[in-house]
């Protein structure tokens, strides 16, 4: 009780009161309408978070922030349980229980709405049980862990599946026991697993406010659906080679480290070899099993660019082995503490005091969000800048989620319709999610529509003008041709202000302001060359000044229109710069960037060989298709006739991948010229 007391009050003092980004207003939404997340689905989750979005206290976001702090408490008091029963000193079971509800990973994770606390009860929750029969031998107990784990598998079954290898190997001296009671244990963990993908199955057929892909139809769709077949170019990115795998182990080994600050790290290996002096080997075993699975095993398997958004995903894996860790430190302390001939408790008692200071002060700075407004910032922002009866289409989670919240949740800006570009999340879809011809369908829709439509990212096919401000596009039907205007509102160069004046330290929150800085850039510089008495009234050169000092300010500058009217000494320099500024911060395909615009440039100034060089360097730096660079290069030589070299890049990057239709089309044209 007094685990779950301290912690759930620390969680609940340090939860955002509103949206935050990651999957947070995705769940909080899905709780809200009993609708379907994204896959998996968590059905279980869903369930519960509509339980707390009954709750009578702070806004619906609270009360399902409040559903992970809840479970984050109850995680660390089945951790409790499990030192208990392996150690057998009240201390020693608080020591890891509590430096486990403040390591900085699980903290953060324990007051936003997000699936990961949940899934470590479960996991403690099963291992303390199996150490509950081992010790009993009553079968009763088995049954319930056959039930707890059927729970488990309707949550975020991938990670308990990675940690199952502990569970059998913990309960493998019982084997014969098991064995004998596996058909009821099977029977029970079906029943338990499949009733909730059951309700969610006939839930997505209520056509719900909010269902990821939509109605699920049959057996096939289900298991597209649980499988999580759609995220596969999420899970296994083009671009990443052997070399992300390694840098990925030692991130994660690092994050281990940065948990419990590396003195706790230090003792967690020392505890790790104690364990095999202290326990039986099956535990032993168990628990390097359970540390292993989710964390270096899986960042094995994963295909991961190795980037900062990407760390920031996979750094929210690992939490059962963090919570192992936890255990492993406890068995250190404990076996240094049981030297002292005297004063044995009063040692362990200091230890474990010192250490909980100094790891709650190493991550309270980065875990007390409750003043953090960011994403309701943000959404407020782009919903206030819309006309009367807008469309406004929204399309990653960094734009679907807080905007979806605010609006559907929260009710800010009713008028506005809200639409997903990728006929996701959204009841009003205009399409479903796999339909071959979305972008003749979207511009169909644009075409034929009488009200003002906007888009929260780039990329909304049609035929019209549109006006760049900043944080949004919008379709200009009343200006003649494709033409592309610029403007920033006072709404958006408030938040400007507000973008950089934020101090938070959140991965998600640093990865959406620098997306922003870029886009809001590149409308910067359209007024320093296009509009200068507009740039230089108008306040906006201390705008332009102030982001050009940043790696992603100075990324915004890179654009086709200040490529038309840039000195090209200039723009060189401004390229070598950028490439400086992002060389530890960018992500693949922001460092290929400043290398292809370089391209560009020296294709125009007739230095052809220097230009397909860097061209090159882009696609070495990100090699996916998705680089501007590789069609620059594939268009070059069909140009020039250089008929291997356009295979030899058709080959590598373009062979084997999902194609939309235009650049299907432009590979068609390009290859039609050397007889392809």
């Amino acid at each position: 009780m007094v685990v779950f007391v301290a912690l759930f009050s620390v969680y609940a003092y340090s939860a955002p009161r509103t949206v935050t980004l990651e999957d947070d207003g995705l769940f909080i939404m899905s709780s809200y309408f009993l609708g379907i997340d994204h896959p998996p689905g968590y059905p279980l989750l869903t369930l519960l978070g509509k339980l707390f979005t009954l709750l009578p206290v702070g806004s619906i976001a609270l009360r399902v922030h409040l559903l992970s702090a809840f479970f984050g408490a109850l995680t660390c008091v089945a951790l409790w349980l499990v030192v208990r029963a392996l150690v057998a000193d009240a201390v020693s079971a608080y020591t890891g229980a509590v430096l486990y509800g403040l390591s900085a990973t699980f903290w953060s994770q324990a007051i936003i709405a997000e699936t990961y606390t949940l899934n470590t009860f479960f996991f403690f929750c099963l291992f303390y049980l199996a150490l509950v029969f081992l010790a009993t031998k009553n079968l009763r107990v088995l049954y319930v862990f056959a039930g707890v784990f059927g729970l488990s598998l309707a949550n975020h079954w991938p990670l308990m599946l990675l940690s199952t290898p502990c569970l059998v190997l913990l309960l493998l001296p019982a084997r014969r026991e098991v064995l004998r009671a596996s058909p009821r244990m099977l029977a029970i963990a079906f029943v338990a697993c499949v009733l909730p993908y059951l309700w969610m199955v006939v839930r997505s057929r209520m056509d719900p406010e909010i269902s990821f892909y939509g109605p699920i139809s049959d057996f096939e769709s289900l298991l597209f659906f649980v499988s999580r077949q759609g995220f596969r170019h999420v899970d296994v990115s083009q671009s990443a080679d052997i070399a992300d795998k390694l840098d990925y182990q030692g991130f994660l080994l690092m994050e281990m480290v940065r948990q419990y600050t590396p003195v706790g790290a230090a003792l967690a290996g020392f505890g790790l070899v104690q364990q095999f002096r202290r326990l039986n080997l099956s535990t032993a075993f168990a628990l390097l099993a359970g540390w292993l699975g989710s964390s270096l095993v899986l960042g094995a398997m994963l295909g991961f660019d190795y980037e900062p958004l990407m760390k920031a995903a996979i750094r929210r894996y690992p939490l059962i082995p963090y919570g192992i860790l936890a255990v492993w430190l406890v068995l250190a302390l404990d076996a240094l503490t049981s030297r002292v001939r005297r004063g044995a408790a009063a040692a362990r008692a200091g230890t474990f005091a010192a250490l909980a200071v100094v790891v709650f002060l190493s991550h309270r700075d980065v875990n007390v969000r409750r003043d953090d407004t960011w994403a309701r910032d943000y959404a407020t922002a782009v919903l206030e800048s819309l006309d009367k009866g807008a469309v406004l289409f929204v399309h990653g989670d960094d734009d679907s989620f807080p905007i979806g919240y605010m609006n559907r949740v929260e009710g800010f800006r009713p008028d506005v319709t809200l639409y997903n570009d990728e006929g996701l999340l959204f009841r009003n879809r205009l399409f479903r999610f796999d339909a071959p011809d979305k972008g003749r369908q979207l511009s169909a829709f644009v075409r034929g529509s009488e009200r003002r439509i906007y888009y929260a990212s780039a990329g909304l096919p049609h035929e019209f003008s549109m006006k760049d401000g900043g944080l949004y596009w919008e379709v200009r039907k009343d200006i003649p041709g494709q033409r592309m205007v610029f403007d920033l509102s006072g709404t958006t160069r408030a938040f400007i202000d507000r973008m950089e004046t934020m101090t938070s330290n959140d991965p998600w929150t640093l990865h959406q302001r620098d997306t922003l800085r870029r886009r809001v850039m590149s409308v910067l510089a359209y007024f320093k060359y296009y509009e200068r008495e507009v740039f230089l009234s108008g306040g906006l050169s201390t705008y332009y000044d102030r982001l050009a000092q940043t790696p992603h300010g100075a990324l915004g500058r890179l654009t086709w229109f200040v490529l038309d009217k840039a000195d090209p000494a200039e723009f060189l320099a401004w390229v070598n710069e950028t490439t400086s500024l992002l060389e530890k911060t960018g992500s693949k395909s922001e460092r290929g960037w400043p290398p292809y615009m370089k391209g560009l440039l020296l294709l125009r100034l007739k230095d052809d060989a220097a230009a397909v060089a860097s061209l090159e360097e882009a696609v070495r730096i990100y090699p996916n298709h998705k680089n501007p660079a590789a069609l620059a290069l594939l268009q070059y030589h069909s140009e020039h006739g250089n008929r291997m070299a356009f295979l030899d890049i058709g080959n590598r990057l373009f062979i084997g991948q999902s194609l939309d239709l235009s650049t299907t089309e432009k590979l068609r044209q390009l290859g039609a010229r050397l007889g392809l």
